[in-house]
């Protein structure tokens, strides 16, 4: 049974990751590329011949300011759930199995209580889909290149920064929706997984009723043979059949010692494998969340040096003036040198 759990485990973990990578390579994508061409389809025809600007090259500078950014941001976002996913998805698992919930009340409770362990904070870490602040440097973008060149028409400048909301609000509005067609999508991984459990025991039921079947028919079939061997039996004394029923018992405990070996070299098999497959389970787990924690590390490392980085540049600007000052004192000093 727990053999049974940490597989079906294993395996909705590696679909529900293989899931959130390809919305990261191809869905993700998709969303910020066709906004970002919509928006400068818009944007252009809008302002005309204003500026220097083509579409290309619109297109390629807001991509700059925005779809790293974001998709830093849905990394992270993908990466804080994927816990509270884990969790929900082995407390099903193991409800299921151990026949505490059926398949249908999955269904109707899965969702919910994915948002309820996303929203537990297990991490103590958060990401929403709010892109105010990564919208506002594509905002900044606009103001000096675009409504500078035309602040005088109110109009179109209104139009312009209206335009900049849009995309900030249609792309919230298609990360939401991208996050909660994942969500399904993940309770279809799990729901499948232990749709196809549950055939293989029926399966084994069936084949288990069969040979229950069969063994009666052969029990059947063995009683009206022994009628018919009645009458064979009267031609021998009873020393002669006592003799017989010795040699055949003989025989019958030969056939199944042998039988009770085999069966005991199977089972010994059996366990060694299962042995094995735990193993190398609490292995995998045990390897998943030391990257789980090495990849939370680095994420506050991160966090650290652009922080320090930030620090660096501040002492880096507050330095420049000193340092201008620094050389005007030198130049002066040569200069008095240079009249004496």
């Amino acid at each position: 049974m727990i053999g049974t759990i940490e597989r079906i485990k294993n395996s909705v973990l590696l679909k529900c990751s293989t899931l959130n990578d390809e919305i990261i390579s191809k869905t993700l994508n998709e969303i910020i590329d066709t906004r970002i061409y919509r928006f400068c389809e818009e944007m252009i025809s809008m302002i005309g011949n204003v500026g220097d600007f083509t579409e290309e090259k619109l297109r390629e500078s807001v991509k700059n300011e925005i779809k790293t950014p974001i998709i830093k941001k849905i990394k992270r976002k993908l990466f804080i759930d994927s816990l509270a996913l884990q969790i929900t998805n082995d407390t099903f698992i193991e409800d299921n199995i151990n026949g505490k919930i059926t398949l249908d009340k999955i269904k109707n409770t899965y969702i919910k209580e994915l948002e309820n362990n996303k929203s537990s904070n297990q991490l103590n870490m958060t990401e929403d889909l709010n892109l105010d602040e990564i919208i506002n440097n594509l905002r900044l973008y606009v103001d000096r290149n675009i409504v500078s060149l035309i602040s005088e028409n109110k109009f179109l400048s209104g139009s312009v920064v209206s335009l900049v909301d849009n995309l900030k609000k249609n792309l919230e509005d298609d990360l939401k929706k991208m996050i909660d067609d994942a969500d399904l999508k993940y309770e279809n991984i799990l729901i499948s997984e232990l749709n196809e459990e549950s055939k293989e025991e029926k399966g084994d039921d069936v084949m288990l009723e069969s040979l229950a079947l069969e063994n009666d028919a052969l029990n059947n079939i063995s009683e009206e043979n022994e009628a018919k061997e009645v009458n064979k039996f009267e031609k021998y004394d009873d020393m002669t059949l006592f003799n017989k029923m010795i040699l055949s018992l003989n025989t019958e405990e030969e056939k199944l010692s042998r039988l009770e070996s085999k069966l005991e070299q199977n089972k010994k098999e059996v366990d060694e494998k299962l042995a094995a497959t735990n193993k190398n389970i609490e292995a995998n787990i045990e390897r998943e969340n030391t990257l789980s924690q090495r990849k939370v590390q680095l994420e506050n490392k991160e966090l650290e040096l652009n922080s320090k980085l930030s620090e660096t540049e501040v002492i880096f600007l507050n330095m420049k003036p000193l340092i201008k000052g620094l050389n005007k004192i030198k130049d002066s000093n040569e200069g008095g040198n240079t009249n004496e």
